[in-house]
């Protein structure tokens, strides 16, 4: 194999280990063209030290892995080394002071090193942190942004504002957090409202724009999500609360994705520090879906004295791609008191005192949890289940599935028929429904009463072989047609990537219905309209009778069933459990195996970032 470096037998080791680990589907190829490239880089810059380029190359590869896997960077430790790269003696190559004097590193002060190059350095390296360049300066534009707006204080006509806190939020016996929250959203530039579902944050933030409208009728409101279906549920949540409340009618009716809020084209953002948003106030709901990448570009696109409030459950999985930005700003996992000047203002602004810590950060006084859940009554199973999970308390989950009616754990031979009868029972209504001509709208709403949730797309457990399966299993029952066709009254569909021209976003859901005597699918835009689309027009999609739990943030169900497969897989944490369970709103369906299960539990996930250190750092610290 002709090498495109010079490559010593040290090299040529730890390439050959690398092809290795490719073959064993170990590493992707990106990883180890990443990884080449570099050594091509540092070897032009004159560097021919066989142990700094040896250890570069397998750092190179790990950096690549970690952002793969949604980190950030890559913490230099032997366990974290290890887990990426398991059973390799070749990590003791990889040094810190090794890396430190390769040309191609540099430590994030300069954007001309590498050798006095005009290109920036591809790495970085901060505080025992392996950066690729990239997403550095992402982690750095964001927390720039951060400090430098919860460093303002908008102005506020504080009597005004107590007189319609007062009014928007009846006082309570006990602290009312979304007053508590409305009130911080006031008063700072960026405010964070976090809190499990049902916990009001749609009223909240209704409740608190009306309280800013009513300071300042003229503000520009712009409100949006990650993706179409969050923005529509956004739309929907607002239309029903803004009516019950005075200055309602002022509420924009729309919400928009994030990639058409800032006006995305091929050559990048409409909208950017240059030319900010033209808005007074930015409200984007499921913030815990959103990247590092994207956040960054939001923050950015921020008129100078632009409010920004994110809305989002702090302990809901991570973005698809890189970054844990909703917890890295909330600390998640800890819990943070505001400062006592910040307790005080909130005091004389809700009259609800609040415990303070004398020792503080500025992001502690701009994140607010809301505590009580409105959805999930004493005697939900539901919302016991996603409060044993979120602890990680197996034995408790495990009582809550034997003491609850309305959640459920399943075997492969269980009472009910086995877990394939309970899809086919899920299902029925809504395949009726499109049998029977049923309105859109209907069609839609039986939809949404039945999901099927899994952890993976490929695999028995995964995505693409549980909708095969489901339409199988419908199509024996005589639920859906048999037919060859892959388009057939009764397809939902996934959108996969956007498509800006026909107004679909990744994590849309239509529904393929026959109408005029050709197959249409069915959308519902973010506006609430309905449209049909023909299934030749359509952008990449995917079978959505079974979807992956990342894939259905953003959406909610009547009822829930979640397949895991009988061994853990790395996939499966806390987080993934707990998202899926708080999918349902009457309902929740597990089939799993029992050390599956517990595993998932006790794991966490841990995306290594330097913005939480930053953001939570005590002073002196």
């Amino acid at each position: 194999m002709t090498q495109p470096f010079s490559a010593s037998p040290v090299l040529n080791t730890v390439l050959r280990q690398l092809e290795d680990w490719l073959a064993a589907g170990q590493i992707r190829a990106i990883d180890l063209q990443l990884a080449r490239q570099i050594i091509r880089w540092e070897q032009d810059a004159g560097n021919d030290d066989d142990a700094q380029l040896a250890g570069l190359m397998l750092a190179a590869c790990a950096v690549s892995m970690a952002l793969g896997r949604g980190q950030v960077c890559l913490t230099l430790d032997d366990a974290t080394l290890r887990r990426l790269l398991p059973g390799s003696s070749l990590l003791a190559l990889i040094s810190l002071p090794q890396l430190q004097a390769c040309r191609v590193v540099g430590d994030g002060t300069d954007p001309t090193e590498a050798g006095g190059s005009a290109q920036a350095p591809l790495l970085i390296l901060q505080q025992g942190r392996l950066y690729l360049h990239r997403y550095f300066r992402y982690e750095q534009t964001l927390y720039g942004q951060l400090t430098t707006r919860l460093a303002l204080q908008p102005a506020v006509d504080e009597t005004r504002l107590r007189d319609s806190l007062t009014r928007l939020f009846p006082p309570q016996d006990a602290t009312d957090w979304q007053c508590i929250a409305a009130a911080s959203a006031c008063l700072h530039s960026v405010s964070v409202i976090t809190g499990g579902p049902g916990t009001g944050k749609t009223t909240t933030v209704t409740r608190l724009l009306c309280a800013l409208l009513e300071q300042t009728p003229e503000l520009r409101i712009a409100l949006a999500a990650p993706t179409g279906k969050a923005a529509a549920r956004m739309t929907e949540s607002i239309l029903s609360a803004r009516n019950s409340v005075s200055a309602g009618d002022l509420i924009p009716t729309q919400s928009y994705t994030l990639h058409r809020l800032l006006g995305w084209t091929p050559d990048g953002f409409r909208y950017h520090a240059g030319r900010p948003l033209p808005y007074d106030c930015v409200v984007v709901d499921e913030a815990s879906m959103i990247d590092l990448p994207m956040m960054a570009h939001l923050f950015s696109a921020l008129a100078p004295q632009a409010r920004l409030i994110l809305l989002g459950d702090r302990d809901q999985l991570s973005s698809v791609e890189v970054g844990s930005v909703l917890a890295d700003l909330c600390d998640s996992g800890t819990e943070h008191l505001p400062s006592v000047a910040t307790a005080q203002r909130l005091q004389t602004m809700t009259g609800y005192a609040l415990e303070a810590a004398e020792a503080s950060v500025p992001m502690a006084d701009s994140v607010v949890q809301l505590r009580h859940s409105h959805r999930f009554s004493v005697d939900s199973g539901i919302g016991e289940l996603a409060r044993a999970v979120n602890q990680g308390n197996f034995r408790v989950a495990s009582d809550v599935f034997t003491q609850y009616r309305d959640v459920h754990w399943l075997t492969e031979a269980t009472d009910a028929g086995g877990w394939e009868q309970q899809v086919i029972n899920g299902y029925r209504a809504y395949c009726q429904a499109v049998k029977e001509g049923e309105s859109p709208e209907f069609i839609l709403q039986a939809f949404d009463q039945f999901q099927v949730l899994v952890a993976l797309r490929q695999g028995p457990w995964g995505a693409e072989v549980i909708n095969q399966r489901i339409r199988t299993l419908l199509t024996s029952a005589g639920l859906l047609p048999a037919t060859a066709s892959p388009w057939y009254p009764g397809r939902p569909v996934m959108i996969s990537h956007n498509d800006y021209d026909l107004g679909l976003f990744n994590g849309d859901i239509g529904i393929t219905l026959s109408h005029d005597g050709h197959e249409r699918v069915l959308f519902r835009s973010s506006a609430g309209q309905l449209r049909m689309i023909s299934p030749g027009r359509l952008p990449a999609h995917e079978t959505a009778f079974a979807m992956t739990v990342h894939k259905s943030q953003g959406s909610e169900f009547s009822r829930v069933m979640l397949l895991l497969p009988r061994t853990w897989q790395s996939v499966i944490t806390r987080e993934l459990i707990y998202t899926a369970v708080t999918r349902a709103k009457k309902e929740f369906l597990c089939l799993a195996g029992d050390a599956c299960w517990q595993t998932g539990l006790n794991q966490r996930v841990e995306r290594a970032s330097g913005l939480r250190d930053a953001l939570w750092r005590l002073p002196d610290n």
